[in-house]
């Protein structure tokens, strides 16, 4: 008869029972299938990971390194539209400017008479003038100290016809050469002004600009 296995202590009631395997040794139970599966995964992600950062591109740690060492294009685009500004302002001022053209009076056939602020505005004739000035601005730059000329354009629908006058009561430039060359290259400018098609209510208007000449440069 084969002798009885040892019995267990009450403490050990389910004791932990090794397969035998073919050489007579016993052998350790397998561990369930589904620890075997997550170890396969975790090993296949760490694998996957030293792979990914072994062959990927070292490129934009650089690119961003460089980009933050020079300055972008959008950068040196607005560095030099206010570096372009400053070298206008270093130019200084205009050597004329003229004021706002204003109507000093308007009219057409018969005794009726409109008040000057009643008086619509020729914007064709305004403008015309003030190009004149600025264009001619040359005539006054011989002047020791610059100052002001009054153009006043009275203009003419019916006969289609601008003459250009002076007042002495408008200008503090006293320079007589000065002033008359100044008339004479208005004169010459609104003389090949076209008046057809210019928007107007009146036949006849009155319409003054002022220049104030900046004069020679004092050095």
């Amino acid at each position: 008869m084969s002798p009885r296995e040892p019995s267990h202590p009450p403490s050990d009631p389910r004791p932990t029972r090794a397969r035998s395997s073919g050489d007579g040794f016993p052998t350790p139970e397998r561990p369930p299938r589904a620890q075997l599966v997550a170890a396969a995964i975790v090993g296949l992600l760490l694998v996957g990971g030293g792979l990914y950062l072994w062959r990927r591109p070292h490129g934009s740690a650089e690119g961003s390194a460089s980009e933050a060492a020079s300055p972008s294009a959008s950068a040196l685009a607005v560095e030099d539209a206010h570096g372009a500004v400053a070298t206008l302002d270093a130019g200084g001022p205009a050597p004329v400017s003229v004021s706002e053209p204003r109507v000093l009076a308007c009219h057409d056939k018969g005794p009726r008479k409109t008040p000057a602020d009643q008086c619509d505005h020729v914007a064709t004739i305004e403008q015309a003038l003030a190009q004149a000035i600025s264009q001619s601005a040359s005539c006054g730059a011989s002047s020791a100290s610059g100052g002001t000329i009054e153009y006043v354009a009275d203009v003419s629908f019916l006969r289609r016809k601008v003459r250009i006058s002076l007042p002495r009561a408008g200008r503090s430039l006293r320079d007589r050469k000065i002033v008359g060359a100044c008339g004479a290259a208005v004169r010459e400018a609104m003389d090949a002004l076209a008046l057809e098609g210019a928007d107007h209510e009146h036949a006849r208007y009155k319409i003054s600009v002022t220049a104030t000449y900046r004069g020679k440069i004092q050095g």
